[in-house]
């Protein structure tokens, strides 16, 4: 009689896979962000030149064009055109030198002229500040594309599609129905009078297109599209929006509209979504532009009692 045949030996149990390491030494992952740097020592500079002032009893006196924080702006930038190690971060200063001087353009403009002897409204030295705003960032942006042609950062103002038209209408849509829900007495909206919006409306309507316009093209375009050369859309969208918020806190919202800078940010992230998504930066200068007419005209008055 036969012996029986020896049992198979059992499978072995299979090893488990390797951690995923990530090839690149810790320094050149550290390298990634190191853009994001100069950016944060900017935007403290900045927070501290703009906010320090409201300290003493006349901050505007001290200086009412917010030369200061232009200053630091384009000193940052001269720093980073010497410095070889900061060539990455150039871009978004420059982006924050946009925002910055424009700014002060559109607080001294007026004062110009009337200096220069030309007479103005309250409502026409709005629209003429509006103008220098939208100027000085479409000077800064030329200067940009003609520097760097090929290589500038993407402002995706060359691209209209259906799907970009389709966002822009439905973004306008979504917000009248969003500021139709909220009630009146929380946004000041008692009500409207008729003959000041006939005599305002003429020059705000397009003061606040020229400064939904030019803001669009510092954040979402020029900022967003810096951001992006060294960071995930993801990433570069959330930052843009966090310094839309804090640009808005340090030199716009202040009083009534304080507790509006949380949705300014969440409005600037959905904004550069949409401008990511559709690869035009259109989308988002339709509603911002709709958005600051509606603010300036039926909410802004009930807040400030005007």
């Amino acid at each position: 009689m036969s012996a029986p045949p020896p049992a198979e030996p059992e499978p072995a149990a299979p090893l488990p896979e390797p951690a995923r390491v990530d090839p690149r030494p810790a320094v050149a992952r550290a390298a990634g962000w190191a853009p994001f740097v100069p950016l944060l020592v900017a935007l403290v500079a900045l927070a501290a030149v703009v906010l320090v002032p409201n300290l003493y009893s006349d901050p505007n006196g001290l200086d009412p064009y917010t030369l200061r924080a232009s200053g630091v702006a384009l000193g940052l930038l001269a720093i980073a055109l010497v410095v070889p190690g900061l060539a990455r971060a150039r871009l978004v200063l420059v982006s924050l030198v946009a925002i910055t001087l424009s700014w002060s353009a559109f607080l001294g403009a007026p004062a110009l002229l009337a200096h220069a002897g030309v007479q103005q409204t309250g409502d026409q030295a709005n629209l003429n500040a509006s103008v220098a705003w939208f100027g000085v960032t479409a000077v800064i942006l030329g200067l940009v594309w003609l520097v760097l042609r090929r290589d500038h950062p993407r402002l995706r103002l060359l691209h209209l599609g259906w799907p970009a038209v389709a966002w822009a209408v439905s973004g306008t849509a979504l917000f009248f129905l969003v500021f139709l829900l909220i009630p009146a007495g929380l946004l000041g909206r008692e009500g409207l009078a008729i003959p000041a919006l006939v005599r305002d409306a003429p020059w705000l309507v397009p003061a606040n297109m020229l400064q939904g316009a030019a803001q669009e093209l510092q954040f979402r375009g020029l900022l967003l599209g810096s951001l992006e050369r060294f960071s995930s859309p993801l990433v570069a969208n959330a930052c843009q929006a966090v310094v839309f918020g804090l640009a808005h806190l340090a030199i716009v919202y202040q009083g009534p509209v304080a507790p509006f800078v949380p949705l300014t940010m969440l409005l600037g992230f959905v904004l550069g979504w949409v401008t990511q998504r559709t690869s035009s930066i259109w989308p988002a200068i339709v509603v911002h532009m709709v958005a600051d007419i509606v603010v300036t005209l039926a909410v802004l008055p009930g807040l400030y009692g005007y």
